[in-house]
C-alpha cells in the first residue's frame, strides 16, 4: 500500500520497514523522512526550489552536490551514474517531465561526530524530478549505509544495507511515485 506524503499530496510506496521520523522528531515542512532503525537507511522526499542556474542535465548532480554539502560529506564527488528516467520507469508523471537518477556514495557521520573511524560509507540512489513550471525539484534519496565506520554511534544498532535489495526497493517506490494535488507547490 502506497504512503500519503505531504498530507496525501503525493503518494509513494515506502518500505514497510521503514518508520516515519516526524514522529520522533521535527522534520522541516518541505521533506518527508523515513528511517529503518535495523539497517540506518533512510527516504528523504524534498520539495525544493527549482534550480534555475543549471541545465536539466546537470542538476542531479548540482542535488547531489548539495546534499553532500548539507550533511558534512567527505569524498562527496562520488558519483557513480547520472541518467535520464523514462515514462516506463515513472509512470505517474507527465511524460515531459525532465526526470533523473543519479546513484553515487558518501562518507558521512552521524550526529556531527568529529572522530574521522566514525564516519560511516553510503551509498545514495537519488532520483529528481524537474517541474519548471511550478518553479520545484523534487529530489527523492534512498541513503544506504554499506560499511558502518568502527566509531560510529551507529555500530551497536545497526547492520550494512544491501544495495541490491536496495535499488529493487528504490525503483519500486518510484513506479509508483504519484502527485496527486499540484496545489501542494503553490504552498511551498
Amino acid at each position: 500500500m502506497d504512503k500519503e506524503l505531504f498530507g496525501g499530496s503525493i503518494s509513494m510506496y515506502i518500505p514497510p520497514s521503514f518508520e516515519d521520523i516526524s514522529n520522533v522528531r521535527n522534520v522541516p515542512d518541505n521533506q518527508e523522512v523515513f528511517a529503518d532503525v535495523n539497517t540506518d537507511q533512510s527516504i528523504i522526499v524534498e520539495i525544493l526550489e527549482f534550480v534555475k542556474q543549471v541545465a536539466n542535465e546537470d542538476a542531479a548532480k548540482y542535488h547531489f552536490d548539495s546534499i553532500a554539502s548539507d550533511n558534512d560529506a567527505e569524498n562527496f564527488n562520488t558519483i557513480h551514474q547520472i541518467t535520464q528516467l523514462t515514462s516506463q520507469e515513472i509512470p505517474n508523471l507527465p511524460s515531459d517531465t525532465p526526470m533523473y537518477f543519479c546513484t553515487g556514495q558518501q562518507s558521512v557521520a552521524k550526529f556531527n561526530e568529529k572522530d574521522p573511524s566514525a564516519r560511516n560509507l553510503v551509498n545514495i540512489y537519488m532520483a529528481l524530478f524537474r517541474f519548471p513550471n511550478y518553479d520545484t525539484d523534487i529530489v527523492i534519496t534512498y541513503n544506504i549505509p554499506i560499511l558502518i565506520g568502527a566509531a560510529s554511534s551507529s555500530r551497536q544498532t545497526a547492520q550494512e544495507g544491501n544495495i541490491q535489495v536496495g535499488f529493487e526497493e528504490f525503483k519500486r517506490m518510484l513506479a509508483t511515485f504519484k502527485i496527486n494535488n499540484y496545489d501542494l507547490f503553490a504552498a511551498t
